[in-house]
């Protein structure tokens, strides 16, 4: 069929085509034995480390019922899971007032939740304001169908996980409604895609307040809630949900909301399951009456269910992967360090690293920086290793790129190795 057969949105749709992008990716992966001239990918935000300990769960606990094979309960979650999900924030979050399985809506996964939610919020072309850099498929998830225009927050010299930032959140806001952009939403990612870091409850607190001034939805994204690790930066800050302090006297409870799933601290992507927290019942009714587009199976309930009932293995399970965290963390600075690359301090969450390659970028026949990190990005690409570079991930400066590190040991060397060779690092001269 050709492209002009196709509506605008049809062909924008066409150009941004995940498809397109990724399956050159994922269907020639590289494996040491296998498929050694594949491509390493350091670049998808997945726990690649943890999921033998997942498939190992599922092998030995995992029984079905012929009801697993039917329809169940409906594409917003069983009884079952939301109970299950409710128990476990409970533990884990330490909300300041207890979550109940009906104010959970599930469907498969964050993505879809956050194209449920812009439906819910708001109309074709409002706006949701986002801080850079940000995960790359924010844009798409808000925008392909739900039209929400993703509004970005620079920051400049300003530490955008300071008080401070308020004003470069406020100010864009702003500018956004003279240009006839609506804003209705603000996004928190907590902990930080790509910059690993998380937010201080002052900063929380005043971002309540922001939304709270201008009538904004607080749309919590805390997938990476318990994918924090201690590290070694004195600039590290502990994880706090918006859950786990009395937030009435910074925002109505009506405009608060978390987003929350199995595929980041349950190392379990290939579950689609994720679920929204909301106390405003409206907003868990406009999202449930379209869920059906989003439905995630009653297999894949039943599998997310046994995880978080089963305390002991759950425990274990999440012990081992901060452990493992921590670990690929040091090793990757450690690595980083040796060549001299620097990265943004102070991370101690998620699966990532936000690298500075800017050094490396040549001007020479390029018309700017991002043409520049393009060129970097193919020669990558010709050395068989992925990662992701900035201008998907909306960054301020051309040349940064986020590197995840969650990949097995032997993996992680044969993608750091060809990674210098197409960046021609060398070792440091101590």
């Amino acid at each position: 069929m050709s492209e002009a057969t196709l509506s605008d949105r049809g062909r924008a749709m066409a150009q941004t085509s995940l498809k397109a992008r990724l399956q050159p990716l994922l269907c020639n992966l590289y494996h040491p034995k296998d498929n050694p001239n594949g491509i390493v990918d350091m670049g998808t935000a997945e726990n690649h480390v943890m999921t033998k300990d997942v498939s190992s769960f599922a092998n030995t606990k995992i029984r079905t019922s012929p009801h697993d094979f039917t329809y169940g309960e409906g594409p917003w979650g069983s009884e079952r899971l939301r109970t299950a999900m409710a128990n476990h924030m409970n533990k884990y979050f330490q909300p300041f007032s207890a979550i109940y399985p009906n104010d959970l809506v599930f469907a498969n996964d964050i993505t879809s939740l956050c194209e449920l939610f812009g439906y819910a919020i708001g109309s074709p072309n409002d706006g949701i304001l986002i801080s850079r850099p940000s995960y790359q498929a924010f844009p798409a998830d808000f925008g392909a169908r739900a039209g929400l225009k993703c509004v970005f927050v620079s920051f400049g010299n300003v530490d955008q996980f300071s008080p401070a930032a308020i004003e470069n959140y406020e100010s864009t806001l702003l500018e956004a409604r003279d240009q006839g952009i609506s804003i209705k939403a603000l996004l928190l990612c907590n902990p930080h895609n790509p910059l690993g870091r998380c937010y201080p409850l002052a900063v929380i607190k005043a971002l309540m307040q922001l939304c709270n001034k201008h009538s904004l939805h607080l749309f919590a994204d805390e997938v990476y809630a318990l994918s924090v690790f201690s590290s070694s930066s004195p600039s590290e800050t502990p994880f706090s949900s918006v859950l786990s302090f009395d937030s009435s006297s910074y925002i109505s409870p009506d405009y608060l909301h978390v987003v929350y799933g199995m595929s980041k601290d349950f190392a379990a992507g290939g579950l689609r399951l994720g679920c929204l927290y909301s106390r405003n019942t409206a907003v868990l009714e406009a999202v449930s009456a379209v869920s059906q587009f989003s439905w995630s199976g009653p297999l894949n309930q039943l599998f997310a269910a046994e995880m978080l009932e089963d305390e002991e293995w759950k425990s274990g399970f999440l012990e081992r992967s901060r452990d493992a965290l921590k670990e690929r963390y040091e090793n990757c600075t450690g690595v980083l360090n040796e060549y001299g690359i620097e990265y943004s301090p102070g991370s101690n969450a998620g699966f990532f690293l936000w690298v500075n390659f800017r050094p490396v970028l040549d001007m020479t026949d390029h018309k700017d920086e991002w043409a520049a990190e393009d060129a970097l990005v193919a020669n990558m690409e010709d050395n068989g290793v992925y990662i992701t570079k900035g201008s998907l991930l909306q960054a301020e400066q051309a040349g940064w790129f986020r590197i995840v590190f969650t990949q097995e040991d032997d993996v992680m060397q044969e993608g750091f190795k060809r990674l210098f060779h197409a960046i021609g690092a060398k070792k440091v001269e101590v």
